[in-house]
């Protein structure tokens, strides 16, 4: 079985992977086809990602997320950066996160749904009641609803121009069947340090 450093290497790798693919547009077309479906209505992908999951388990979290990227438009240009993440900025000594995650190792740093979901309603205020809904109402889904809101949440957050972790995503995917409210309560946790209090319906 992989170790946690193992299995982290290979959702980046994974990733990175994925977005070569998506490069060719019938082939993103193809994942894109995959989104929010169960395996069985995803023979498409096979072809394509079968070999990519194979020893990792998570069958359905790896092609939901590649299913999440070929929703990106354009497909960036990943080689100037670490596979999966955006060029992260330095650390904000007034963010609490940051600074709770500053003596964690780096993938620790790196920001969940929770945290991404945060900086959508910190950019637009507007918006900061409708995602803390988000977030709270993603933490009581099954896994297979869980799996079919994603699509519509990242496709919002991608309209926005806001980058996904999709990498810590899919660690996070992968648990969700064997500790959903650990991950859930993560996201929250994400979610509920960055956004201020103002912004809030408590």
């Amino acid at each position: 079985m992989p170790s946690r450093d193992e299995r982290r290497c290979h959702y980046d790798a994974f990733v990175a992977h994925v977005r070569g693919l998506c490069r060719t547009p019938r082939i993103r077309s193809r994942l894109e086809n995959g989104r929010g479906q169960p395996l069985t209505e995803c023979p498409g992908m096979d072809a394509y990602l079968v070999k990519p999951c194979q020893g990792f388990g998570a069958r359905r979290a790896h092609y939901t997320i590649a299913s999440l990227i070929a929703l990106e438009r354009p497909v960036p240009d990943w080689t100037e950066t670490t596979p999966s993440s955006p060029a992260h900025r330095g650390l904000d000594p007034d963010d609490p996160l940051e600074s709770e995650a500053a003596l964690l190792d780096g993938w620790s740093r790196r920001p969940n749904l929770g945290r991404t979901l945060a900086d959508a309603a910190r950019a637009h205020p507007h918006t900061a009641a409708g995602w803390q809904r988000e977030v709270e109402v993603m933490g009581v889904l099954s896994a297979d609803l869980l799996h079919t809101r994603l699509p519509h949440t990242i496709r919002r957050l991608l309209n926005l121009g806001l980058a996904c972790d999709f990498a810590v995503l899919l660690e996070d995917l992968a648990q969700w069947d064997f500790d959903p409210l650990e991950v859930a309560g993560r996201w929250r946790h994400a979610f509920f340090l960055t956004v201020p209090d103002t912004l809030l319906e408590l």
